[in-house]
């Protein structure tokens, strides 16, 4: 578990840094001029990494790298995104066939499948999936988490709901 913390750990610090500061980062104040110039992101995120480092002292030593490999290529996107591939690979769920989470995760997830026709402001209507948490798979419908068997009647409930609604058709067909 101390693993899956790290990586968070080292995840979140490298994820902070997003906007422009416009501040020149003390540390940069005695580079050689022969280094590509800094974004303003990866000034940025230099300033993140600092505080993290403190914040952290355990991925100390290793954000140190990072911030270095940012120095050296002048800007953080590619450099942070190579890391994370390190940390956390695309890697597809061990666990299950149908989970679409990819690397380390503990919760897991399928594609959801809706049903083909929207409501009238175009949102998805009986959403369904997959999931499991850690207690057993569960299947997503109707805004609950379900037993196989607890679904099964739920869509038995559905499937007479839709007879009524053709029904409920048929009638205003026959009495135009």
């Amino acid at each position: 578990m101390k693993t899956a913390t790290t990586q968070t750990n080292i995840a979140s610090a490298l994820a902070a840094a997003t906007a422009p500061t416009g501040k020149v980062h003390p540390l940069l104040a005695d580079l050689p001029p022969a280094i590509p110039g800094l974004t303003a992101r990866a000034v940025h995120v230099l300033e993140q990494i600092e505080q993290a480092k403190k914040d952290n002292p355990e991925i100390s030593d290793f954000l140190g790298l990072v911030a270095e490999e940012i120095r050296k290529a002048g800007d953080s996107p590619a450099v942070i995104d190579n890391v994370l591939a390190l940390i956390s690979p695309k890697t597809a769920c061990t666990e299950y066939g149908w989970c679409v989470e990819t690397g380390e995760h503990f919760e897991h997830f399928s594609k959801y499948t809706a049903a083909p026709n929207p409501d009238a402001y175009g949102r998805d209507v009986i959403c369904v999936g997959l999931i499991d948490f850690g207690e057993g798979v569960r299947v997503g419908l109707l805004d609950l988490d379900l037993t196989p068997a607890e679904a099964r009647v739920r869509l038995a409930e559905l499937r007479a709901h839709l007879d009524a609604v053709e029904a409920l058709v048929a009638v205003a067909e026959t009495d135009r």
